[in-house]
């Protein structure tokens, strides 16, 4: 979602960690079920939802990212957020990503593509360039915690840039359906300023960040 999530990113573990080499396809933190579903909230008030789902197709991984936002005062809608991103990998790289935005009715795309040695980019905001070297790129789409390792493409904007990453801990998160799960959380600065959780088989827990209001996304588990 980028600080809109650039602001909302709707988005590096320390930085200091060591970049790994690409996993195994089977490998990826994929659920078991094959989806990912969180209520969204603003200061409290559900707003929305997020969805990820996971497809394999021999040795290739789809993941496709369907967001929604809708903030209303005295049932007037004042914003409205969508966000659809379909992310490609073979052989556990990152090979591709196609993304479309709707930001409050101002329409935004990005597309990646793998190149020798890196990505090539094409997007509504930050126009077209190539990215190579290291660390390796991965979207702003949270379910994989190796993005906190990588430069991080944000998927609204189309800009890219390392993060800054601590973890003060592990906690007790709440869920959507009313209950808790233990999460690790890590807390991105930077260009970034969010706040991540990953649970003890490495699935992404939950999401906060604050921009004219605290907005957080409780995992449905």
């Amino acid at each position: 979602m980028g600080q809109q999530l650039e602001r909302r990113g709707f988005l590096a573990g320390a930085a200091a960690l060591a970049v790994p080499k690409p996993m195994l396809a089977t490998a990826l933190p994929v659920p078991s079920g094959g989806t990912l579903h969180f209520k969204i909230l603003r200061n409290g008030t559900p707003v929305g939802e997020h969805h990820v789902r996971f497809t394999h197709s021999r040795n290739c991984l789809r993941v496709d990212t369907n967001a929604e936002m809708v903030i209303t005062v005295a049932g007037i809608a004042l914003f409205h957020y969508q966000c659809r991103v379909s992310e490609y990998w073979s052989g556990g790289v990152f090979t591709r990503l196609d993304s479309k935005v709707n930001h409050n009715g101002t329409p935004l795309a990005v597309q990646a593509d793998q190149i020798s040695g890196g990505y090539a980019i094409c997007s509504t905001k930050a126009g077209d360039y190539q990215y190579t070297g290291n660390p390796p790129m991965l979207p702003l789409t949270y379910w994989n915690q190796a993005m906190l390792r990588a430069m991080i493409l944000n998927v609204e904007t189309g800009r890219h840039y390392p993060a800054v990453v601590n973890s003060p801990g592990w906690n007790k998160l709440p869920t959507a359906n009313g209950g808790t799960v233990v999460a690790q959380r890590f807390n991105v600065t930077g260009k970034l300023h969010l706040s991540l959780w990953y649970d003890q088989e490495n699935q992404w827990s939950g999401l906060e960040f604050h921009v004219a209001g605290n907005e957080v996304f409780q995992k449905y588990v």
